[in-house]
């Protein structure tokens, strides 16, 4: 698996040669790992818009419940 070189600088030319590995394969890897990750948002936004599509869970407006009322221990 491809890593960056530790100086900020480095160049990927630099990096690739350092690991062996060709300038297109790093690019898939990074490519890859951005899609995987946006997959998983989007996952993770429809879940929750699913959810939000059940609601609501509550029928009284928070706004008109007394602060005191919030509070009270049962």
């Amino acid at each position: 698996m491809w890593k960056p070189a530790t100086s900020p600088s480095a160049s990927p030319l630099i990096s690739s040669a350092e690991h062996d590995t060709t300038i297109n394969s790093i690019v898939r890897e990074l490519l890859q790992k951005t899609v995987t990750r946006e997959a998983r948002q989007r996952a993770a936004a429809d879940r929750l818009l699913a959810l939000a599509d059940q609601g609501p869970y509550f029928t009284t407006d928070p706004g008109s419940v007394p602060r005191e009322e919030l509070h009270e221990r049962h």
